[in-house]
């Protein structure tokens, strides 16, 4: 499961959620406004669009009165609200109902670790290199380009390993009966591909009781080698836990709370600058459309951002951004180069001592 990026406008409609200056017949309540702010979560941080998830937070009673107000009324409320809805948002109560929905579903633990941002994803580069190849196969006697080639094919081996791996990572976060009913799926799966996975298993559950949770890093050990044992790569006890850390760091780091917020907030401001609020519409067969095709080919959120009007949007871009700054993650330490042996100087040597 990867994040999703749940359009932008789907925040301004839970802000209209809690607007308290609007009249008491379209107001919603706390409860009501957190759960929805906890729907908006699980849907950035499900695989793909979501446009239901939008859906379903447009529909908050508020929001219809905040679609007849004028765009200086709308400023106003935009003003009053944005700021509940940070507040609620950045809540320990949602952060941490979250969290936890994560480490369930992702096996996603904040472990603490400051690891290096995820580099680039090789498969696009490869799709081109393999056009390239296609187009002229000349360009293979090219030994820089094939090297390249080569680890990228590497890379992309090594991403689906990592893949495989954190498909185990709720082997820690799981209750144990779920752990055990995983593992057994396991067993049968490898049961004729990675025959020593059963006997590396069984030794495993005599720490069920005695060390649970040795028994769970154990169960990862056994079947993630079961699944890599085909590629040369084994782990040990020690390995498998410093893999199952960063890799559980990396999930966490990616689909936590504060990390869909910020890529929702990113896009939301990016297709801002891309709207033109000075597009004419007409009405056609009782739907108002763009004069222009092209914009009629643009994205829900940019029609949508294009509906809530110049003014209102740049206060909503204004907050996001304001936001995005207090989100920005602190850059990962750089990895500290050794020098080369011939750049480092030898010690003076100590002068003989005088007869």
């Amino acid at each position: 499961m990867t994040i999703g990026r749940l359009l932008g406008p789907g925040l301004l409609a839970c802000a209209m959620a809690c607007a308290q200056t609007f009249p008491a017949d379209y107001r919603t309540d706390d409860s009501t406004v957190v759960s929805r702010l906890r729907s908006l979560l699980d849907s950035m941080a499900g695989s793909g669009h979501s446009e239901g998830g939008l859906e379903r937070l447009v529909s908050v009673p508020a929001n219809r009165v905040y679609r007849q107000l004028d765009a200086q009324a709308r400023v106003a409320a935009l003003q009053t609200t944005l700021p509940l809805v940070k507040q609620i948002v950045m809540s320990d109560a949602v952060l941490g109902a979250h969290d936890q929905k994560i480490a369930l579903q992702l096996g996603a633990v904040n472990h603490g670790l400051r690891l290096p941002p995820p580099g680039p994803d090789p498969k696009a580069r490869l799709k081109e290199m393999e056009r390239q190849i296609s187009a002229n196969p000349a360009v293979m006697g090219n030994e820089k380009f094939m090297q390249e080639f080569l680890d990228l094919q590497q890379r992309l081996g090594s991403a689906g390993l990592e893949k495989s791996m954190d498909q185990l990572l709720p082997f820690f976060t799981k209750p144990m009966a779920e752990v055990k009913e995983d593992v057994q799926g396991h067993r049968q799966t490898l049961a004729h591909v990675a025959p020593g996975v059963n006997k590396c298993l069984d030794d495993a559950a005599a720490l069920e009781t005695a060390n649970p949770e040795r028994f769970r890093l154990q169960a990862f050990r056994c079947v993630a080698n079961g699944y890599t044992e085909a590629y040369g790569k084994t782990l040990s006890e020690a390995e498998a836990d410093k893999v199952r850390k960063e890799r559980a760091q990396q999930l966490y780091d990616r689909h936590c709370g504060k990390a869909v917020v910020r890529t929702t907030l990113e896009q939301f401001v990016r297709t801002a600058k891309t709207v033109d609020f000075d597009a004419q519409t007409a009405t056609r067969g009782g739907v108002q459309v763009f004069t222009d095709p092209k914009y009629e080919k643009r994205s829900n959120l940019w029609k949508l951002i294009y509906r809530n009007g110049k003014e209102p949007t740049e206060v909503a871009v204004q907050f996001a951004t304001a936001w995005l700054a207090e989100l920005t993650p602190p850059p990962a330490p750089a990895p500290v180069a050794a020098k080369p042996a011939s750049a480092v100087k030898a010690a003076p040597a100590k002068a003989a001592p005088k007869k």
